[in-house]
């Protein structure tokens, strides 16, 4: 929930930095794969499968709402599409950078309005970069840790023999998921809720859904206690910014309706 509220914020920093340019921006989703967010290692839960199958649904959803940004920018000149993206990444003249856990430097520019957007949300924008990527490599590791685990490998070796049983081959959830993503025929969601709905009952009967979670909360554990400045920092940054985002989503929604109403906008 603060995450969104967060991503939801910075969204309307960067359209009102990208307006200020006399360029268009339309809102970016969170997330764009919500089945992945909810499921990282293998589908479930069982009521949710037979609903949503693979979250298809609500991709194609995300997919065509991310679509009038898509088409303004392929439909600019193609030096507008340059100042368009310059605008919105920035430069290279000045770069603020981030030394990852795993090693190794990454970067982005201190320009444009993705930057702009974190120094005013977050009070530092360089800070902020730094403990998002930090954490998100750290969210990375986690994953992996838990996919490389033995108790894991050897449940997803049972999950598979299940699948198997019920005869859908797969090797991994995630290679399943991609599978049935990639099937554009007629019928594919219909398909996705059957064989999503198998994925949960096996993730279940073979202890699978359980060693994931289990794991998964171990190594988050183990990782923040490996780094914990690291997660501090972030989780300081997040919440100094919740009281500056929450009152910046009430005034766009305060100026939105009085635009609806045709009354002047507050300041």
């Amino acid at each position: 929930m603060e995450t969104g509220i967060l991503h939801q914020a910075e969204q309307v920093l960067i359209g009102a930095c990208m307006s200020g340019r006399n360029l268009r921006y339309w809102p970016e989703p969170e997330s764009r794969t919500p089945d992945m967010d909810l499921f990282p290692y293998v589908v479930d839960d069982e009521e949710w499968a037979r609903e949503n199958g693979y979250g298809r649904a609500a991709r194609k959803e995300l997919e065509r709402a991310a679509a009038p940004s898509r088409d303004y920018f392929h439909g600019l000149p193609e030096e507008r599409r340059r100042a368009w993206l310059t605008t919105y990444h920035g430069d290279r003249a000045a770069v603020i950078e981030a030394e990852l856990p795993v090693g190794g430097t990454i970067g982005h520019s201190a320009n444009g309005c993705v930057a702009q957007a974190w120094q005013e949300l977050y009070g530092d924008k360089a800070r902020w970069f730094r403990a998002s990527r930090v954490t998100r490599t750290l969210i990375q590791m986690r994953v992996g840790r838990t996919q490389a685990a033995p108790a894991y490998v050897a449940a997803r070796q049972r999950w598979s023999a299940c699948m198997q049983a019920a005869g859908i081959t797969a090797d991994t959830p995630l290679a399943l998921r991609r599978q049935r993503l990639a099937d554009e025929e007629a019928g594919a969601e219909a398909r996705d809720r059957l064989v999503a709905t198998a994925e949960a009952r096996c993730a279940a009967s073979s202890g699978l859904s359980r060693t994931a979670r289990d794991l998964d909360a171990a190594n988050a554990s183990a990782l923040e206690a490996q780094y914990p400045a690291e997660y501090r920092n972030a989780r300081d940054l997040r919440e100094a910014a919740l009281p500056r985002a929450r009152a910046l989503i009430r005034k766009t929604l305060t100026n939105q309706n009085s635009h609806q109403k045709g009354e002047e906008p507050s300041s």
